[in-house]
């Protein structure tokens, strides 16, 4: 439940952020033919238009300096790139969800991002036209190569393409260390922001160890350290610490937990130094690329379409790692609508008090339910990083800078408010959440400002579609649908992603069945989507506006009671079932009257699949705890080399999937 949004994963002022291409939408002008991608509608929101009174946030984002900020490609101003971000957030809250197989009268044609060779040999014989130059290539470099070359794939460019480089890069050096030739093409510059990354330092050390940094990377990148991190809920702001529980104290509860997202790392310093390794272990990058597309052949490779003025780049396996607006995954969920949404919005600033920036909120809640009318009812929740305050807890008063988000969970109904909505009650409410600030507009020296909207789904992480392309990172949906933490998921799942790649070209398993085995099922990720469904108010549905306050401080303070080893590994995005059972059942104890209520507001059907995952949850826990021991070294010795790589693909799915990769605080004590 790590709420690091920056975490590689919030786009600043997200202009890419995800954009429901091919989903056929309620507005007239998608109606008449023209791409939703094209068919550009005008924001809602008055202060978009020239002639209306500014709004706070547009005053504030018009002043705010646009130097070396990244997410903001093709605006001119951070104001312009909000109103990007507005529109398809528009856009995707109008859409139809529909059948791709049967799309509505009026859905415009969907061309495909992906292709395979058969597309194309297809369309150009029914068209009497030659190949195109991606499929082309692959044939001529097939054809001009010799039968050792054919046999072990030299004849392609690279071993690996991995698309989008932000994180891709991290991936990229753990396959080129494994000896592979890898190649990363990234459509802008491939460098970090300014503004800091929260993770914790197990985390990072986890990089350390597959050898992507080296200690003095780490020590480099770190520029702000501290102690602890804040988790509260209560209905008002007012002190609740040594003032009991919930139902005592009438308000709250809060608790603090040690090390947990209290690094502040610097992504330009960070990527700068990754990418610079990289390339010293003889990795290709090719910055300022754009791809126009992804052409595959089973039998011969995959070709990158960099566009007609340039020659495609051919590999034996593409990796997607465009994040969460990844055009492979969009084709992929052509016609869905995402199952939830969290909006954030925030701020780094400026200004703050300096004595009190010193730790951090992971989750913090100091209002009740906020009734939007026709918009729906929303639980607005906070989160806050000091920044560059130094390591090792800084004396107060070492900087006055700090990073505070607003986020919320919904869903994409098309009454859903606006971004604009909510950050005008951001800057509203952020007075009450800090009270050292009496007008932000006057009182902060805004550095960045921070809007963007995360769509998931269920059935993540997604299946490959084709052979010889797999998503990873948040391409593929593996991070949690509380926190959307990118870069967190990244240094979980790199070392097993990476092994898995390389075993999986070692031995040439590079079909869609076989890459699928490394995006596996995980039943706790699937069981996280509970935890979002008791955070969010659907429309229409009546709640008491206490209610997720009530349930979250509940549930809380029991895992505080269970101590460090449950609450530590909740907060980092690890839901394991010995502390889920745990925790529940001491809710239960705790609230047992409360219980008709959440069953009613996330619905039976909600709950009989979430018990479902629970139970393979367990499931996972005694197959990795029982079945993997004892199969490890029989697997280690198998002779048939898929066998092998499936069994291992197999019990890794266990292990992560069961949360067993986690190492508790008091396994490392020991």
């Amino acid at each position: 439940m790590k709420f690091h949004f920056l975490s590689a994963s919030l786009l600043l002022c997200s202009t890419h952020a995800f954009t429901p291409t091919g989903i056929f939408t309620r507005s007239s002008s998608h109606a008449t033919g023209l791409s939703p991608l094209n068919a550009v509608k005008e924001p809602s929101t008055a202060a978009a238009t020239s002639t209306a009174p500014k709004t706070k946030t547009q005053r504030i984002m018009e002043k705010t300096p646009v130097e070396g900020q990244t997410g903001g490609a093709g605006g001119v101003s951070t104001w312009d790139a909000f109103v990007r971000s507005e529109q398809n957030w528009r856009r995707l809250r109008d859409a139809v969800a529909f059948d791709p197989k049967n799309p509505p009268v009026g859905t415009p044609p969907f061309k495909p991002f992906v292709t395979t060779a058969k597309d194309h040999e297809e369309f150009t014989q029914i068209n009497g036209i030659q190949d195109s130059k991606p499929l082309q290539t692959l044939k001529d470099k097939y054809g001009a190569s010799s039968t050792i070359q054919r046999q072990c794939f030299s004849y392609l460019d690279y071993d690996v393409v991995i698309c989008g480089g932000t994180l891709g890069i991290f991936a990229a050096l753990a396959l080129q260390l494994k000896g592979r030739n890898v190649c990363v093409i990234e459509g802008g510059e491939l460098q970090g922001r300014e503004q800091e990354w929260n993770i914790s330092l197990d985390e990072m050390m986890e990089l350390v160890e597959l050898g992507v940094l080296t200690m003095e990377d780490l020590d480099e990148s770190i520029k702000t350290e501290f102690p602890l991190c804040r988790s509260g809920f209560k209905n008002k702001e007012a002190e609740t610490i040594g003032k009991g529980s919930y139902f005592e104290n009438g308000i709250g509860y809060e608790l603090d937990t040690p090390n947990v997202l209290n690094l502040g790392v610097a992504p330009k310093i960070l990527i700068e130094n990754v990418k610079n390794r990289f390339l010293e272990k003889g990795g290709t990058v090719m910055e300022s690329t754009r791809i126009e597309g992804i052409v595959i052949s089973d039998q011969l490779g995959a070709a990158i379409d960099l566009g007609p003025k340039n020659t495609p780049v051919t590999a034996r396996l593409v990796l997607d790692c465009m994040g969460n607006a990844s055009p492979v995954s969009r084709q992929q969920r052509y016609g869905m609508k995402p199952d939830g949404v969290c909006c954030v919005v925030g701020s780094c600033a400026g200004g703050f008090e300096v004595e009190s920036n010193v730790r951090g909120d992971l989750i913090y809640t100091n209002s009740e339910i906020q009734n939007k009318k026709d918009e729906g009812m929303l639980q607005y929740f906070w989160e806050a990083f000091p920044v560059n305050i130094g390591r090792n807890g800084n004396e107060p008063g070492s900087s006055d800078v700090k990073t505070t988000y607003m986020f919320t969970y919904l869903d994409a109904d098309e009454k859903r408010p606006d971004l604009l909505t909510l950050m005008e009650d951001y800057w509203k409410l952020l007075p009450l959440y800090q009270p050292s600030i009496k007008d932000p507009e006057t009182d902060l020296d805004v550095k960045r400002v921070l809007a963007a909207f995360f769509p998931t789904y269920r059935d993540s992480p997604i299946k490959p579609a084709h052979g010889r392309l797999l998503a990873i990172g948040d391409a593929s949906g593996i991070q949690s649908p509380l926190s959307f933490g990118g870069f967190g998921a990244l240094t979980r799942h790199l070392e097993r992603v990476s092994g898995a790649v390389d075993e999986a070209l070692r031995y040439d398993l590079l079909t869609k069945e076989d890459l699928g085995e490394i995006n596996a099922y995980t039943p706790n990720l699937s069981a996280a989507w509970m935890f979002q469904k008791a955070m969010s108010v659907r429309i229409g549905q009546n709640v008491d506006s206490k209610f997720i306050n009530r349930l979250l401080a509940t549930n809380f303070q029991v895992m505080d009671d269970m101590g460090i080893d449950t609450i530590k590994p909740f907060l980092q995005d690890v839901v394991r079932v010995d502390g889920l059972v745990g925790s529940l059942a001491g809710s239960f104890r705790r609230d047992p009257f409360f219980m008709p209520a959440i069953v009613s507001h996330v619905g039976i059907p909600t709950l009989v699949n979430w018990l479902g995952h629970v139970s393979m949850m367990a499931a996972y826990t005694a197959a990795h705890g029982i079945i993997s021991p004892v199969m490890t070294p029989i697997v280690n010795n198998m002779e048939d080399k898929k066998e092998r790589y499936l069994w291992r693909r197999r019990m890794e799915a266990w292990k992560f999937g069961s949360g067993g990769d986690y190492i508790l605080p008091r396994d490392k004590e020991q």
